[in-house]
């Protein structure tokens, strides 16, 4: 009896391997959703769309982009954390979103232990600029108006857990801590034409949003906050150069809810690699200003522990963090 038993458990689990193997390798049967966490027309959103355009090429199923907007990325972010793992919905896992939000704000996930990392695929740059008309030519002007007169100077960013607003915060912190104002607006484009219409005196902003209008002479490129030149504007210098002790980026990447079948994680990451290199997305990336830079899923869920602690620290150090803000 136990013989015949052991026997029938054996052939429904070798059945079941079976049955599983196929649906594995039959994956993906029916379209995918790809969540993106910030608004349509973005430099994210467009990013996203063309990575998914070149994706279902290569996956032969639709990759629909759904947009999840607000709270500084963190709503599109927490959807794919508590999406079924069963590789049909993923999204962009932006870097400001698992390693600033966590600490400042109440979220419904942990970008340590929610996600299987797919892949990094593109870096944003960041840096302050002027009106072409404003009097400060340089960073070092605008730092030293700044320093002789506290609270005078407005910036504008779209969101406070944004590497936007911390460029400028870890600016003012390397001066002893100067005191400008953040003026917060819903979105990019909302904070570029702020400053634009002489309602801020800079705007803290990434390539995508400003650099046609630096190339009009609408605008100025003060700095580059990260550790790179702007290769659109090439003669303004990173903070570095300038002496600094510091540099801030943030990246584009995707991910999916924890616990996907390995094969589907492995079909997934394999086939995104290639989108990545697909000439279509290399084009409209290339057209909205942001430098592919392709990294694992590994390699990114190492950035994310390292960006997560150590900004975790800076936060904590500024009094920003979420248990001072509720006291």
């Amino acid at each position: 009896m136990k013989k015949c038993f052991w026997r029938a458990w054996t052939l429904l689990s070798i059945l079941g391997l079976s049955f599983s193997g196929f649906a594995w390798a039959a994956y993906p049967d029916r379209p995918i959703t790809l969540i993106c966490n910030f608004a349509a027309g973005g430099s994210s959103d467009v990013g996203a769309r063309a990575l998914a355009e070149s994706a279902e090429k290569i996956l032969g199923q639709p990759v629909a982009v759904l947009n999840k907007v607000g709270a500084s990325g963190t709503l599109g972010v927490g959807a794919v954390a508590a999406a079924k793992p069963d590789g049909y919905t993923i999204g962009v896992t932006s870097y400001s979103p698992l390693v600033l939000a966590p600490h400042m704000f109440d979220i419904p996930y942990n970008p340590l232990k929610d996600f299987d990392y797919i892949l990094c695929y593109a870096k944003v740059m960041y840096g302050p600029c002027v009106r072409a008309d404003s009097q400060f030519k340089t960073l070092k002007d605008l730092v030293q108006y700044a320093k002789a007169n506290p609270g005078k100077i407005k910036y504008s960013a779209a969101g406070l857990a944004v590497p936007n607003h911390f460029g400028m915060v870890m600016l003012s912190k390397a001066e002893g801590g100067i005191k400008w104002e953040l003026v917060v607006f819903k979105g990019n484009i909302e904070a570029v034409a702020a400053c634009l219409g002489g309602h801020v005196d800079v705007v803290s902003q990434n390539p995508a949003d400003v650099v046609p209008y630096i190339q009009s002479g609408k605008l100025r490129l003060l700095a580059s906050l990260c550790e790179t030149r702007w290769k659109w504007v090439p003669d303004v210098p990173t903070v570095r150069e300038l002496g600094y002790k510091f540099g801030i980026e943030s990246y584009y990447a995707l991910g999916a809810p924890k616990g996907v079948p390995k094969p589907i994680l492995e079909k997934l990451t394999s086939s995104f690699k290639k989108a990545t290199e697909a000439p279509r997305f290399l084009e409209v990336m290339d057209k909205i200003y942001v430098p592919v830079d392709y990294r694992s899923g590994e390699e990114y869920q190492k950035m994310v522990e390292k960006g997560y602690q150590e900004m975790g620290d800076l936060i904590k150090e500024l009094g920003l963090d979420k248990s001072q803000q509720k006291k």
